[in-house]
């Protein structure tokens, strides 16, 4: 069996400490995970703090004993757009992180950069290495989910690379690696893919590659997320988490991307709602994943993670998957590990 999959899983936990109670540290150990994912809120409880996040103190100390389980250095991720989507929020001590809609409004690139690195900072401190950020999405105008949650910085693609470019650096510039997303645009989207599947055949516009297209070129991007949209014209059966032709055909071969590609939570409804877990695994395996984010905070089910690893081993036992599309993956993984920084 092969025991390296669990590189592949970005596991989110209930939990503000480690404890016996907790199982997140057998995990990291036993399954060698590639990273965790970081929630401030649990869902079932919809409530601020009742999930890993309470204070600075307590989440640096629970980050340093999340990486001491660890035989290699563990992604220690987070989702720290500021605005709507920020998980170091002001009731736990945090400073404010304006939006990234509020980021391009300003339009002034000194702003950015002093944003950005006062972010960087607080990461590292935080010993968090890793952030699903900058959206790179388009703003699409009022019909837009993503739009409405001032989670897209503007129309303007060059502005958008242009402060994208700048927050890569900074945050990069303090040992925290950075994510672009949603692949390949969701600005457009005027459906939310945790709800159900969200079509964009008719509202995406190819002028929403140039961001990933420039930030590739000039090797700002180190992971991306691919989202679940669905486009018919680039696959009629999948959506992009799951499509070969989204992600190996054109982020790879067309687009030149060479890093770590990351599928958006598949617990959204937009794919639980159509496969089960291993037939989802499979299928983004195939298509050009190398990581997947099992956050489980949509409906929490303490057994997803252990499933997850054993649905990963079977596939690859079957033949479903070779060792080599696996190790293809962890290569990546690996290259991208060797740019975190070690903290004392």
């Amino acid at each position: 069996m092969m025991k390296e999959v669990g590189n592949l899983i970005i596991a989110g936990f209930r939990g503000q400490s480690v404890s016996e109670d907790t199982r997140i540290q057998n995990w990291i150990h036993d399954y060698q995970l590639g990273g965790i994912i970081l929630y401030d809120m649990d869902l079932e409880y919809n409530q601020l703090g009742t999930r890993n996040i309470r204070s600075h103190e307590q989440l640096k100390n629970l980050n340093i004993n999340l990486q001491s389980f660890s035989k290699e250095p563990l992604f220690i991720a987070i989702d720290q757009e500021g605005g709507e989507v920020n998980r170091l929020n002001t009731k736990y001590g945090f400073p404010e992180f304006p939006p990234w809609y509020e980021i391009g409004r300003r339009d002034d690139l000194q702003f950015t950069k002093t944003y950005s690195r006062k972010l960087g900072k607080l990461l590292d401190n935080l010993h968090i290495n890793l952030n699903f950020a900058p959206v790179l999405d388009v703003d699409g105008g009022t019909s837009s989910f993503i739009a409405k949650q001032a989670r897209a910085l503007s129309s303007n693609i060059q502005k958008i690379t242009e402060h994208s470019r700048v927050f890569i650096e900074q945050l990069q510039h303090k040992g925290v690696l950075c994510c672009g997303k949603h692949f390949p645009g969701q600005g457009s989207a005027s459906g939310d893919t945790h709800a159900g599947v969200t079509d964009i055949t008719t509202t995406w516009n190819k002028q929403e590659l140039e961001p990933y297209k420039s930030l590739i070129n000039s090797k700002h991007l180190d992971a991306i997320i691919v989202a679940h949209t669905f486009h018919n014209k680039f696959d009629a059966k999948f959506p992009a988490s799951m499509s070969r032709k989204t992600i190996t055909d054109l982020l790879r071969i067309e687009l030149g991307f060479c890093g770590v590609v990351i599928c958006d939570d598949p617990s959204m409804k937009a794919i639980s709602e159509h496969y089960n877990l291993k037939m989802t695994l499979k299928c983004m395996l195939n298509a050009g994943v190398d990581m997947f984010i099992l956050g489980n905070n949509l409906e929490y089910d303490p057994h997803l993670i252990p499933n997850a690893v054993r649905c990963l081993q079977e596939l690859v036992s079957e033949g479903a998957i070779s060792e080599n599309r696996i190790y293809e993956s962890i290569n990546r993984i690996q290259s991208l590990r060797s740019k975190l920084k070690v903290n004392g």
